[in-house]
């Protein structure tokens, strides 16, 4: 009796288990048709198709014997060069996926290594993301400074033209002092006055324009240097300085100026060279270009501080040594017709007042300076 009871429950049980069998065969044979599909797209190189399908195993079939390959299959696609849409980050989900199902030691460890190449990709994002900022960055600079050199080119045109206009204007200025001079001096001698005539658009009895007789005096003017360059300008008078000297160790005649502008407070500016005229300053200022001192450009200053006229060496360099240790940057002009002779001067000014105000303290130093023309 109780063995034709028991009878139901056991094929009961048989008839679930049988279920069971013909349900996981199917998953089995579904999984196997994505997983097919899934290579057949993979080898065509159709990656994001070949995802899709591995998809639907890993997520609706995780009990058949096709879920781990599938897995794993999520994960290194996600990070395939060929892919046209990658993913770290569905990669590296995936991979801790992976990591919690029983694996050989040689799967682990290949994918231990996948997850260190996707550090090793985040780190390089994160470079390239500091270089292209960094490029950025110095592109902006470059391009603000370009701006400030072409700024810094036109405004050297425009001072040249100002420049080569006064030097014009000065020289017919010099012209008729010189000729008005040689008026005066003919009137005392009891001789006509040609050149006062040339001078004043008439001529003389015979209708012939007489030359003006100014050479000796144009050429004893321009034995003066009154330009100069500009090569730098500092807030700080040690930078200024240090600038300085570099230039005076390459043999260039240097010297530092103050002037306080409004609005900005103090500068210094490093001023190189003397000349006669506009024209051998650009010419110098050129070469200072080329040389590292892009912002190079002339500048006017006939006014200087005379120190005193020097022959001997040990001297010179014994004074030039104070000047400097009172933080002032001398220089040395050589005297017009005199070999041998040295004049040690201090700064290059625009007006005289400004080396009047250099001189004073100069004094105080115990010195003789003087304010004279460059």
């Amino acid at each position: 009796m109780k063995i034709r009871n028991m009878f139901p429950i056991m094929l009961c049980f048989f008839m679930a288990g049988c279920v069971s069998v013909i349900q996981g065969s199917k998953s089995e044979s579904d999984a196997h048709d994505f997983m097919i599909r899934a290579a057949a797209y993979e080898n065509a190189k159709a990656y994001p198709q070949a995802l899709q399908e591995y998809t639907e195993v890993a997520k609706r079939y995780p009990s058949s014997s096709y879920y781990k390959r599938a897995v794993w299959k999520m994960a290194t696609l996600n990070i395939h060069p060929d892919n046209p849409k990658i993913n770290d980050t569905a990669a590296r989900d995936w991979l801790q996926v992976y990591l919690r199902l029983r694996l050989s030691p040689k799967e682990k460890e290949a994918a231990f290594a996948c997850l260190s190449l996707l550090k090793r990709i985040d780190n390089l994002k994160a470079e390239l993301t500091d270089i292209k900022t960094q490029k950025d960055r110095i592109a902006s600079v470059a391009q603000k400074q370009s701006k400030e050199m072409e700024a810094g080119a036109q405004r050297v045109k425009e001072l040249e033209t100002e420049l080569a206009h006064s030097w014009d204007e000065l020289q017919k200025m010099k012209a008729v002092d010189v000729q008005m001079h040689q008026s005066r001096a003919d009137n005392n001698a009891g001789k006509p006055t040609p050149l006062l005539q040339k001078v004043m658009g008439t001529e003389t009895n015979k209708g012939k324009k007489e030359l003006p007789v100014v050479q000796n005096v144009l050429e004893k003017a321009i034995e003066f240097y009154p330009y100069a360059i500009q090569v730098g300008s500092y807030r700080d008078k040690k930078d200024s300085l240090r600038e300085a000297l570099i230039l005076r160790e390459k043999g260039d005649a240097v010297c530092v100026t103050h002037a306080r502008i409004t609005g900005k407070g103090d500068w210094y500016r490093v001023i190189v060279g003397f000349y006669r005229t506009p024209a051998e300053a650009q010419k110098a200022a050129l070469e200072l270009i080329k040389r590292k001192y892009r912002n190079a450009f002339v500048v006017r200053r006939p006014f200087t501080v005379e120190i005193g006229i020097f022959s001997g060496d040990e001297k010179l360099k014994a004074i030039e040594t104070q000047i400097i240790s009172n933080g002032y940057s001398a220089y040395t002009l050589p005297v017009r017709d005199v070999k041998n002779k040295f004049r040690l001067l201090v700064g290059a000014f625009y007006t005289e007042n400004e080396a009047e105000k250099v001189s004073k303290n100069l004094q105080k130093e115990g010195l003789k300076p003087k304010v004279v023309r460059r």
